[in-house]
Order: C-alpha cells, then sequence, then structure tokens
C-alpha cells in the first residue's frame, strides 16, 4: 500500500505516520511539508498510490487549487482531508471539492485508523456537524456515505441489546465472528445475526461503519 502524507508538522507527520503503517504489512509512506511538494511527488509517483492524507492549511498553493488538482488528474485515488481545523466550512469546503473524508486531528487514533479503513473500502467518513449545521456552501449530501450519520448512532446503540453490545465491544477489538461466538459461548450462526440486527440500529451496512460510529459517540 503507497500512501503520501502531507502536514507543515514533522511531529505530527512522524506520528501520521507510525499510525497509518499499522494498515498493511507492506505499507509505503512518503510525506510532505506543503501543497507543492504533495503536487510534484503525487504526480512524479512511479508506484500507484492507494491513499493522499492533506492538512488543509499548508505553506505554498492553495488547498483548494491542490484539492482540485489532485481529484482532476487522480480521480480514483481517496483523498483524506486530516487538520485540526473543526469548522463547518472547512469540511465542507473538503466535501464539494471531493475529498473523500475529512478527519480533525482532535479524534482518537482508533476513529483515525477506522476512518481510514472505511475510506479504503470505498466509503467516505465526514463528521455529522457537516449535515446538521447552517453554513455558507451547501454540501454536496449524495457524496456522503453513509447516509446515516452518527447522529442516528447516538440513538442507536441505546437500543442495542445486553448482547449485541458485548459482540459490538468484540467487533471493536478486530475479532472475527468466530472468535466472537468462543468468546460469548455462542454458535457462530447466532453472532451472524446479532450483526444484522446491529447494522439495522445503527444504520450503517458494514462492520468498519458499525464501529467507527459506535467508537465516536463511547
Amino acid at each position: 500500500m503507497n500512501i503520501v502524507i502531507a502536514d507543515d508538522h514533522p511531529l505530527y507527520r512522524m506520528a501520521l505516520s507510525g499510525l497509518l503503517s499499522q494498515l498493511a504489512s507492506d505499507t509505503s509512506i512518503i510525506d510532505c511539508s506543503n501543497f507543492d511538494e504533495l503536487l510534484d511527488h503525487v504526480e512524479s509517483s512511479l508506484k500507484p498510490l492507494d491513499l493522499i492524507v492533506m492538512d488543509i492549511r499548508m505553506p505554498g498553493s492553495k488547498f483548494q487549487q491542490a484539492l482540485e488538482t489532485l481529484k482532476a488528474n487522480h480521480p480514483d485515488v481517496p483523498v483524506v482531508v486530516v487538520s485540526a481545523s473543526e469548522e463547518v466550512s472547512d469540511m465542507t469546503l473538503a466535501l464539494n471539492l471531493g475529498a473523500n473524508g475529512y478527519i480533525p486531528k482532535s479524534s482518537s487514533r482508533d476513529v483515525l485508523l477506522s476512518a481510514i479503513r472505511l475510506i479504503l473500502s470505498g466509503g467516505k467518513y465526514f463528521p455529522f456537524e457537516i449535515f446538521t449545521a447552517d453554513v455558507g456552501g451547501t454540501p454536496n449530501l449524495n457524496a456522503a456515505a453513509p447516509s446515516k450519520t452518527s447522529r442516528v448512532a447516538s440513538k442507536g446503540t441505546h437500543a442495542l441489546t445486553r448482547r449485541q453490545k458485548n459482540v459490538l465491544d468484540l467487533m471493536a477489538k478486530g475479532h472475527s465472528n468466530k472468535e466472537i461466538a468462543d468468546a460469548l459461548h455462542l454458535a457462530e450462526s447466532t453472532v451472524k445475526v446479532h450483526i444484522t440486527a446491529i447494522f439495522r440500529t445503527l444504520g450503517v451496512s458494514n462492520r468498519t461503519q458499525a464501529v467507527l460510529q459506535a467508537k465516536e459517540i463511547a
């Protein structure tokens, strides 16, 4: 897996590189300190890229110009904004320019990794505030997935049974259906039924979305 990270803070780049290296055993990460370095590296890369992670405010070219260029020249490469800004206007701008996700730097490492995995699997991740606040730009809601937001999940988790919460907790720890069944002394088929019910209650369609939403409101 080939990833490019662009952030003008060296220590954060180092920390983020270490975190994203957990995504796969063969992860290769190149880090850049500004928009111009990012664009130069992406254009000159001899290897196909799997993910681009960028801050919204860095030296060099403007964020809008950089993101528009990346999405125009490399539409199949997911671009994720990881920023200290939690302004809804910044989230909306990233969404409308075609970013595949926006993750605040205040997010926990588990939420960040879950969000990245969701994006790599073809989904999108944006904080639910973007869909509830009244800001100048109108976000392209059709581009955001899943259509249910964590605001729905915040109600749904309270509706889970104790056993379903146990299953969800083990899912969040990365256990397979068989491992969950063994830990809870259940048949694997019963675990599958619980997982289906969890998906329906939380309004999600896969394990990553369920774990991500559960962690956001924990």
